[in-house]
């Protein structure tokens, strides 16, 4: 993990880019090569099937042949699917070179849980209202994060381990920031010596 050495010679404004909000710190601990977005992308359909462990147990009224076939294929479909999503989202950044942003948290956190409990419902048949809509609920937020911050975040982190400056654009080495002479601190720190 060499680019943890060249990040604390950014700027801020460049350092707090690259790391990103509480989320992103969290993947930023794992190595490089594990927390390729694809791979971010195949944990989030991985959570979101185990999180439709009861509601599937219901809808299969807990039969046990029926019920762990509809698991092992609906968390096969989830986790490919988001897996593709986060491949997607990092052919597409390598592409536009864009920087991260900040996902709608306000908007995005509460989506799985109203998909899960609009699932629940549907599946339970206490409601039958557009199944569409509850999965996309509970599946969206994770690509979303994924391609507006994860995978540029991991873009940069890559160029950062390759030494190679994510924020000029060029293949040259990265150098360190200059250091700041504050000449006449130190002519105070000279003239406070000699006394």
């Amino acid at each position: 993990m060499s680019w943890r050495n060249s990040i604390n010679d950014l700027p801020r404004e460049q350092r707090d880019l690259v790391l990103g909000g509480a989320l992103s710190q969290r993947f930023i601990r794992m190595p490089l090569d594990l927390s390729h977005p694809a791979f971010i992308g195949a944990l989030y359909g991985f959570l979101i099937s185990s999180a439709l462990i009861l509601p599937m147990g219901q809808f299969s009224e807990w039969n046990l042949e029926d019920w762990w076939k509809t698991f092992l294929v609906n968390t096969l479909f989830l986790v490919t699917i988001s897996s593709l999503c986060g491949l997607i989202s990092r052919i597409s950044v390598g592409i536009s070179k864009r920087n991260p942003l900040a996902p709608p948290r306000k908007l995005l956190y509460p989506m799985p849980f109203i998909g899960l409990a609009w699932l629940t419902l549907e599946m339970t048949e206490i409601v039958d209202f557009w199944v569409v809509g509850a999965w996309l609920c509970l599946l969206a937020p994770g690509p979303i994060y994924i391609h507006m911050s994860w995978a540029p975040r991991w873009r940069l982190l890559s160029m950062l381990e390759s030494n190679t400056d994510p924020f000029h654009g060029n293949e040259k080495p990265f150098e360190k920031m200059p250091q700041v002479v504050d000449e006449e601190l130190e002519e105070v720190v000279a003239n406070f010596g000699e006394e």
